[in-house]
């Protein structure tokens, strides 16, 4: 398995997962990208849209996938 270089959709939960953010895995269809909390085949991440149009992954913790992005994960 590799970290993904480009953005793209997560194969599991079809949110977008950030450069480096997930995990590159061989599939049926091709390569295939995927959040670290969805590798298992469950869902496990969700995705926030803000009016700005900005958006925000966080796994099943509340933690952000993309951390320390804005700040809201840090203690």
């Amino acid at each position: 398995m590799a970290t993904n270089r480009y953005a793209a959709p997560c194969a599991t939960c079809n949110a977008n997962v950030p450069a480096n953010g997930g995990r590159l895995t061989k599939g049926r269809r091709g390569w295939e990208v995927r959040h670290l909390a969805c590798e298992g085949g469950d869902p496990g991440v969700v995705e926030f849209r803000f009016s700005s149009g900005k958006s925000m992954i966080q796994n099943r913790r509340g933690r952000c996938e993309d951390a320390p992005c804005c700040g809201c994960c840090t203690f």
